[in-house]
């Protein structure tokens, strides 16, 4: 199920969807390169990340932003 796209330019995209892996649901950030004939097309450049896992990778990401900002002033 598709959740989500992030523009990575012309012709990539981050697709943010939620699959079923094995029996275990999964939160897939994947990114695709937009084909000749306009269709999105998914690379092996990703991760799947489990519920738990996305709770971290959110307070990481948080962090790193937090970093940044402190680094712009």
């Amino acid at each position: 199920m598709l959740v989500g796209k992030i523009n990575g330019g012309k012709r990539q995209k981050l697709l943010v969807t939620i699959r079923n892996v094995k029996g275990t649901k999964m939160v897939d950030f994947r990114l695709h390169q937009t084909a000749d004939d306009g269709e999105l097309v998914g690379t092996p450049a990703g991760v799947s990340l489990t519920v738990d896992q996305v709770d971290q990778a959110i307070a990481l990401l948080q962090e790193a932003k937090r970093v940044i900002a402190s680094e712009a002033r």
